[in-house]
Parts: structure tokens; sequence; C-alpha cells
């Protein structure tokens, strides 16, 4: 008889659950006492902030589930009373993801120039503090959420930013090569790292 021919076959396929699946949407729930002005990767969202003066009504922002950074400045006019942001971060199965707090958040008085630029150096800023404000007037935002402020807490103006961390890549598909020589089948799997943004 003569020689089979070599054959090649690369499927990529799933086999079990390996890698982290982003969501197709995110939904920011935000708001700030007062006024509120939110950039998402250094884009003004202002077109989709529907209550941003009303303290007690918090906007829904879609945002893309690759975003970098969240900027918020929130304003208090001319009065003289206590300041916070509120906020919380939920996929399209209503998971929470980010919440405001002091830990993940860096706040600051003043206008810092391109503050709300995705490659702005946000590093001299301290972290956030509690505000005195609490509770969520009756607000979908999240329990776990914080209201925040800068560390001076200021009474005319603040600015916070959340930036992301790049994750690691994880495991991702496998990639499994067959070949089939003189009626005997070979196997071989190869992992493929996912590079998550």
């Amino acid at each position: 008889m003569g020689r089979r021919p070599l054959q090649l076959l690369l499927l990529l396929t799933h086999l079990g659950t390996f890698c982290y699946s982003d969501p197709t949407s995110l939904y920011l729930r935000i708001t700030c006492d007062n006024t509120l002005t939110l950039f998402v990767d250094g884009i003004d969202q202002a077109p989709n902030l529907y209550n941003k003066r009303e303290w007690d009504h918090e906007d829904v922002v879609e945002i893309s589930p690759t975003f970098r950074v969240i900027a918020v400045r929130c304003e208090n006019g001319n009065q003289d009373t206590e300041m916070g942001l509120l906020a919380s971060l939920e996929d399209d199965n209503e998971e929470i993801i980010l919440t405001s707090d002091t830990e993940n958040w860096r706040c600051i008085e003043g206008r810092p120039e391109n503050w709300m630029a995705v490659d702005f150096d946000d590093g001299g800023w301290e972290k956030a503090i509690p505000s005195r404000i609490s509770g969520t007037h009756g607000m979908m935002i999240s329990e776990d959420a914080v209201w925040i402020t800068a560390a001076a807490d200021p009474r005319k103006r603040f600015n916070c930013r959340y930036v992301r961390p790049i994750r690691e890549p994880t495991l991702g598909k496998l990639l499994l090569l067959s070949y089939c020589y003189r009626g005997v089948s070979l196997y071989c799997t190869f992992p493929i790292l996912l590079h998550n943004n």
C-alpha cells in the first residue's frame, strides 16, 4: 500500500471553562453632591447625564467593558455644605464590579490641567476619604458604595479618578492539534493566553 498522507487539523475549541469572559456592557450609576461632571477614558459624558444637578437622583451611563479611567468632578456652586461622590459599576447581569471607596479612588481639590486624560499621572493625589454624607437616598447605587471626597474636605469642588488595573493574561482557549498517520491519531493541546485590556 502506498504511504498515507499526513493530515493536519488545527482546531480552536473550548475545553471546559478556562478564561474570564468580559461582559458586553457595563453600567455606571453615579451622582455628586451637588453637580456632576464625568469623563470616561477622557471622553466627556455630559450628553448622557440627565440628573447631573440632582444629587439624590443617579445618572446611569453605559460604558465600554475595556474602559481604563473614570474621572469625576463634583462642584458645589455657591453653597458651603458637605460634598460627596457616590458610584457603583455593574455588568449586564447586575453583578457589582466597582464601587466608590477609599481604597481605589484618588481625589484632589482644585483644577489640575488635563486631569481627565487616561495618561494623566495622579500619583501625587491622595486616596479618597469618606464624606459626611451617608445613605443611597432611594437611588439604585449599590449599598456597598461609600460617599467619598478629597482629603482636604473641600466645600466648592474636587476631582476624583479611578484607574483600572491592567489584568495579567489569563489562560484562554486550547489549541487542539491532531494529526493522523497510517490510521493512528495523535493529539496535542497548547494553551493560548488571552491578553486583557
